[in-house]
């Protein structure tokens, strides 16, 4: 038994796991998986998590926050890419425990870069072959033998975060990671985000799912107004403006007579009604906001990545 599992029957336990890999390793889906709550948006698109979120997982003997991190990017292409990676690079400065989300589906499943970074940290790390219900057992053991000549001495655990196989035993073994200490937040605090961002990314998961090509990566959300969410409203009353990159985007976003985003707005509306728990009035709009991707200002005063 651990130093830390023996301390947990004592003292309460709090600390930091931050989870890195490669875009569309499942980070988010397994952050979800955990909680038991969607608090990261999910899509097919690589990048759909952009900045780092945290989630926290509150029990009478422990308190743990999740941090959610963007996936790894080789090329990067603007500011905000940089900015992003630099999130990873720093991730040791406040982190207890380093979860490592490995997809045995990519062609390429890890960046040397990345690896590199994993293993100069002196931190404790869980690897996770994540995605496990789409492997015959004999890949899996392929897989666990590749993961165990890439992280030496390293502990390994298979999981599916969409089926939820494997979860639970995860769960156990971040338990038996986590120092003793005080809890960081409220015990009744599920994130240390605001509603308005949750709305701003409900609303950023309908646009990844809705457009193609290079629409959503182009475009960022501002929830302007909010009324009716902290008040047991009826009705929720909530104004968002989304901002492109480039002037001809704005027609792509609006649709042949606003069609595309009158269903991007319907859409959105169902996912923010079920996270709120109530009925919401939603009006979308779209503007410019120039190669707003490589504007640190902008990127930074927006919120877009914090």
């Amino acid at each position: 038994m651990k130093t830390s599992q023996i301390m947990s029957d004592h003292r309460h336990q709090a600390g930091f796991v931050s989870l890195i890999g490669m875009p569309n390793s499942g980070k988010s889906t397994l952050v979800n998986a955990m909680m038991g709550l969607k608090m990261s948006i999910v899509s097919p698109k690589p990048q759909t998590t952009r900045q780092r979120i945290f989630s926290i997982w509150n029990d009478e003997k422990f308190q743990i926050v999740f941090s959610d991190l963007p996936g790894w990017i080789d090329e990067e292409k603007y500011t905000m890419h940089h900015m992003m990676n630099r999130l990873i690079r720093d991730t040791e400065e406040d982190t207890d425990l380093l979860m490592v989300i490995y997809d045995p589906i990519q062609k390429s499943a890890f960046s040397g870069r990345l690896i590199d970074i994993i293993n100069q940290s002196n931190l404790p790390k869980l690897i996770v072959l994540n995605k496990a219900d789409k492997l015959k057992p004999e890949a899996i053991i392929k897989h666990r033998q590749d993961l165990e000549l890439l992280f030496d001495k390293s502990e390994i655990f298979v999981v599916s975060a969409l089926v939820g196989t494997g979860v639970e035993e995860l769960k156990s073994a971040i338990i038996s990671h986590i120092p003793a200490h005080e809890a960081f937040y409220p015990k009744d605090y599920l994130s240390d985000k605001p509603v308005r961002f949750f709305i701003a990314e409900l609303i950023r998961e309908q646009v990844l799912l809705c457009y193609e090509e290079e629409i959503p990566y182009s475009v960022f959300v501002e929830v302007e107004q909010c009324t009716g969410v902290d008040d047991e409203a009826e009705l929720a009353r909530i104004e968002a403006t989304m901002y492109v990159n480039r002037k001809s985007q704005i027609p792509i976003m609006l649709g042949k007579n606003g069609a595309k985003i009158k269903e991007l707005g319907i859409k959105s509306r169902i996912e923010i009604e079920k996270y709120l728990g109530q009925r919401v009035y939603l009006g979308l709009s779209v503007k410019l906001k120039e190669n707003w991707r490589d504007d640190q200002k902008i990127i930074e005063g927006k919120g877009i990545l914090r």
